[in-house]
C-alpha cells in the first residue's frame, strides 16, 4: 500500500496529543482487561487477508451476477412483447433495462476499484474490529479500555499501520493524564469519513516526552492520517484520528 504524509500536528500545536469529537453512533460497548502482549504481531495475518479478500470479492461478483440475471429477464421479457407492445411501451421497458444496466456498472466500479486497492497491498478492514484488539493488547488489569462504534463497510488500508498508530495514540492519552482516568476508543464513520476518538476520564497534565510525540507523528505520517483536537480544543486529553480515504492510499 502506498501511503502520503499529511500534516499531523503543525508547528505551534507541538505539545498538543489529544482531542475528542462528537458523540458517534454505538453498536454496543465492550470493556477489556488483558495482560499486555506484543502490540502488532497479530495483524501480520495472511491468511485472515486473504479470507477478507475473498468474501469481499465475493460479494461483489453476487451481487453482480443478480443484477446481470435480472438484466437477462427484462431483455427476455422485452424480446418476447416487443411484436405486440406500441412505441410508448417499448421505451419504458427499454428504461427498466438502461436502469439495471447502470446497477451493473455501479457494481463493476465497486468490484475494480477494490480489486486495485488489494492490488496495491491494501487489506479490507474492520476498524472497531481492529481497536478492540489493540485494546485487549494494551490494556491492564487496573486500566480497562472501552470500545464502541460500528462500521457499514471495510476501510481499506495497512492492519498493522493502523494498529500502531491506535496503540501509539492510546499511549499518548494514557501519558497525558499522567495514566490517571479511564480510556475509551469510539470509531464513527462521517461524510465518508472513518474517524477514531480517543478519550480519557483522565485530567490533562503538563510534561509529555518528545519521543512520545515523535512516535505518535512517525506513525500518522506512515498510515496518511490526521490528528484533529476534540470539542475540548488542544488543551483536552483526547484526540481524533482521521483516517484517508481508500482512493488516496
Amino acid at each position: 500500500m502506498s501511503t502520503k504524509p499529511t500534516n499531523v500536528l503543525d508547528s505551534k500545536a507541538a505539545d498538543y496529543v489529544l482531542p475528542v469529537p462528537a458523540p458517534l453512533r454505538q453498536s454496543g460497548e465492550v470493556v477489556v482487561v488483558a495482560p499486555r502482549r506484543d502490540a502488532e504481531f497479530s495483524f501480520h495475518r495472511g491468511a485472515e487477508t486473504a479470507k477478507g479478500l475473498g468474501e469481499r470479492f465475493s460479494t461483489l461478483a453476487e451481487h453482480q451476477q443478480l443484477l446481470l440475471g435480472e438484466l437477462r429477464d427484462r431483455l427476455m421479457k422485452l424480446d418476447a412483447e416487443v411484436a405486440e407492445s406500441s412505441r410508448a411501451q417499448l421505451k419504458g421497458a427499454l428504461r427498466e433495462v438502461l436502469t439495471v444496466l447502470d446497477w451493473v456498472d455501479v457494481a463493476e466500479d465497486d468490484l475494480l476499484r477494490e480489486s486495485r486497492l488489494a492490488h496495491l497491498g491494501a487489506e479490507p478492514i474492520d476498524v472497531a474490529a481492529l481497536c478492540l484488539e489493540v485494546a485487549d493488547n494494551v490494556a491492564l488489569p487496573d486500566q480497562p479500555i472501552y470500545v464502541a462504534g460500528e462500521m457499514h463497510a471495510p476501510w481499506w488500508g495497512d492492519a498493522a499501520a493502523l494498529a500502531g498508530l491506535v496503540r501509539e495514540a492510546l499511549a499518548l492519552v494514557a501519558e497525558r493524564t499522567n495514566g490517571l482516568g479511564t480510556r475509551r476508543i469510539e470509531v464513527r464513520e462521517e461524510s465518508h469519513l472513518l474517524r477514531i476518538a480517543i478519550r480519557s476520564t483522565g485530567d490533562p497534565a503538563d510534561g509529555i516526552e518528545a519521543s512520545s510525540v515523535a512516535r505518535f507523528r512517525r506513525a500518522c505520517e506512515q498510515l496518511g492520517a490526521v490528528v484533529r483536537p476534540d470539542e475540548l480544543g488542544f488543551g483536552g486529553s483526547g484526540l481524533v484520528l482521521e483516517l484517508p480515504a481508500p482512493e488516496a492510499l
